[in-house]
């Protein structure tokens, strides 16, 4: 049964990917072809204009290069998507905290590291559309769990937690926020390992403190 048989009668979410690399836009592009029938990639283009004078444009999400070579920014490009009612997903080489937290508070709705694999950018283009899977309980066929959400996530922590989380991913040591929090550092250390467990239950990393910045960002919590 198609995955979105339930929630668009049969039709696949339209999707257009811009990318000045020829090989991330074919590679990509066969990809879904191959392995997610519940997306059609409607553009596939080397350049933002080009994209945007397609004449499927705008498809219901637009996959986007970061750094494209052209004059206009990220943020006019995510704000130009919105406006037509298309949704924005970003990748990019690029996957620092300032960098995600900067794509996100422009509007995009979620962020992937261009490290990662398709299937997983392709189950978090499903996150951002609403797909579900068409039986109860059912899990994706052809991707993991999304890595990097939008906003969005439902990551939910304590007060504590998110104040530890907020402090470390700052730049904080381990020390200084049990001095900021006027705590003691086992009470920190235990909080921190409370919230990479939650992460790793939502299926994302955050073993390093650099995967957890990320993840703090992705949420909002650097904002």
């Amino acid at each position: 049964m198609d995955l979105i048989a339930n929630a668009r009668g049969g039709r696949p979410y339209t999707v257009g990917i811009v990318d000045d690399h020829e090989m991330i836009l074919d590679g990509l592009s066969n990809w879904i072809g191959a392995h997610a029938h519940d997306l059609d990639v409607v553009i596939r283009s080397a350049s933002w204009v080009e994209m945007a004078r397609h004449p499927a444009f705008p498809p219901d999400l637009v996959i986007m290069d970061l750094q494209l070579k052209e004059p206009i920014s990220v943020e006019a490009r995510i704000r130009i998507c919105r406006s037509v009612g298309a949704a924005v997903l970003v990748m990019s080489a690029l996957d620092s905290p300032d960098t995600v937290e900067r794509v996100l508070a422009a509007g995009a709705a979620a962020f992937v590291s261009k490290s990662r694999p398709a299937g997983d950018l392709v189950q978090t283009a499903r996150s951002v559309l609403g797909v579900v899977p068409s039986r109860s309980g059912q899990a994706w066929d052809d991707a993991p769990r999304p890595i990097v959400h939008g906003a969005s996530a439902s990551i939910r922590f304590t007060e504590e937690e998110e104040e530890t989380l907020r402090l470390y991913a700052s730049g904080h040591s381990p020390v200084e926020v049990a001095m900021i929090l006027g705590t003691n550092i086992q009470a920190v250390k235990n909080a921190l390992e409370r919230i990479r467990a939650q992460y790793v239950i939502e299926g994302r990393v955050a073993d390093k403190k650099q995967d957890l910045m990320l993840r703090a960002a992705e949420d909002g919590y650097l904002s």
